[in-house]
């Protein structure tokens, strides 16, 4: 059962990230279409989705964890699953920024119920490959989402693609409602309490005590800015700097970025996993580790004037870069109680959503019209360089974070 319910939660988030990230292969024709300038198109991507994912996060994932979680979850993506469809028949900016806040908040709970249903599932010295395995659903859902999505706009339209990704995201809806059941909390391993019972001060007040917990929130933070800005524009960035047509950027850069990512989170997960049994610190040092591996990639990748050269080099990036998920959310909940888990990966989200998820895209976006005339047809690129760079306040936090996450124990 362990295995089944690690595999639907797989599905869920590879629907979460796909049905995110369609739209950034989709932006050459919706701003043709629409007629949408790059600050317009960074805040559909970036700040209207990610500033109501992060603020319902909290209270549904509460709400969630109090009234069934595998159900909620059901709801969650059929209501994700509806926004992208409508997102798909817009015909205005005010439409589609509806339907991305929609979206964004449909998507507020699949990672914090995951990550609660998961931890569940294993022992504290699993979860890091546990948590890697879930993230890899990212990774895929963002490739299916690149390379499928690219197929499908040179095919049928940008429109319909959004249709049939948001149908299969209906049928998943079903299928966890009709076979996934709450697994029964872990009370053999560690004393549970109903998260009902845990005021939300409760839980925030004893975050804010542990200084691991706040400097690793940080790095999350900080990445989350460096990723999102990066993810949802490089597709773009392929197509303007490169003249790609769009069809192609998704097949060479979403393969790109399974054959970097999908062994990246897993590798990850699994060596952390192994590490930290010697030493716990290791769920810090790690990832701090790759980010020392992926700045200087990433920006020879931004720099470079081939484009074969800067696909090698985004999937050695997507390699260093998601080997650090499982690691970063281990260390997250390495203090963390039953009931505080939840609430622990929703708050997670809710700043590291407004500071990075949001900023990152609307950033880029906006720095690229802003310097427009000073950098011409490379002021995507500039813009993407600045956030890239961004990436070593990842590396200062990870390793001040090492400083205390022994001391302070953990669960």
């Amino acid at each position: 059962m362990t295995g089944y319910v690690v595999f639907l939660l797989f599905l869920a988030n590879v629907a979460n990230y796909g049905q995110r990230m369609i739209v950034s292969i989709l932006l050459p024709a919706i701003k043709t279409d629409i007629a949408l300038t790059d600050g317009q198109l960074g805040i559909l991507v970036g700040g209207g989705f990610a500033l109501f994912y992060a603020l319902t996060g909290v209270p549904l994932s509460r709400f969630a964890d109090r009234n069934g979680r595998v159900k909620w979850l059901a709801i969650a993506v059929a209501f994700w699953s509806a926004a992208t469809g409508i997102f798909g028949l817009a015909r205005t900016f005010i439409q589609m920024l509806l339907a991305r806040v929609a979206l964004g908040v449909g998507q507020s709970i699949c990672i914090p119920v995951s990550h609660s249903l998961l931890i569940d599932q294993v022992r504290p010295e699993s979860r890091p490959f546990v948590l890697g395995i879930h993230s890899t659903g990212g990774v895929v859902g963002a490739t299916l989402s690149l390379v499928l999505g690219g197929w499908l706009e040179a095919r049928v339209g940008w429109r319909e693609a959004l249709t049939l990704c948001a149908g299969a995201g209906l049928l998943l809806a079903l299928v966890i409602a009709a076979t996934l059941r709450d697994p029964r909390r872990n009370a053999g391993l560690e004393a549970v309490t109903n998260a009902a019972t845990v005021p939300l001060r409760t839980v925030i007040q004893h975050l804010l005590s542990l200084r691991s917990y706040v400097l690793v929130l940080l790095a999350i933070c900080i990445s989350m800015l460096v990723e999102f800005g990066l993810n949802q524009w490089l597709p773009s960035y392929y197509v303007r700097e490169f003249s790609l047509p769009v069809a192609e950027v998704g097949f060479r850069y979403g393969l790109t970025a399974a054959i970097g990512g999908i062994p990246g989170s897993l590798l990850g997960g699994w060596l952390t996993a192994h590490l930290m049994r010697r030493d716990i610190r290791w769920l810090v040092w790690f990832p701090a580790s790759m980010y020392m591996l992926a700045l200087p990639i990433g920006l020879s990748m931004l720099l470079t004037s081939s484009v074969e050269t800067a696909l090698i080099l985004n999937g050695l990036y997507a390699f260093t870069v998601y080997t650090t998920s499982g690691a970063l959310w281990a260390a997250c909940f390495a203090h963390i109680t039953p009931a505080m888990r939840a609430t622990t990966s929703a708050v997670t989200l809710l700043v590291a959503g407004v500071t990075g998820m949001a900023l990152g895209p609307t950033l880029v976006g906006g720095m690229s019209d802003l310097i427009s005339a000073h950098a011409g047809a490379h002021s995507l690129r500039s813009s993407l360089v600045f956030v890239e760079c961004l990436a070593f306040g990842v590396i200062c936090s990870l390793l001040l974070a090492g400083r205390f996450i022994a001391r302070e124990g953990h669960s």
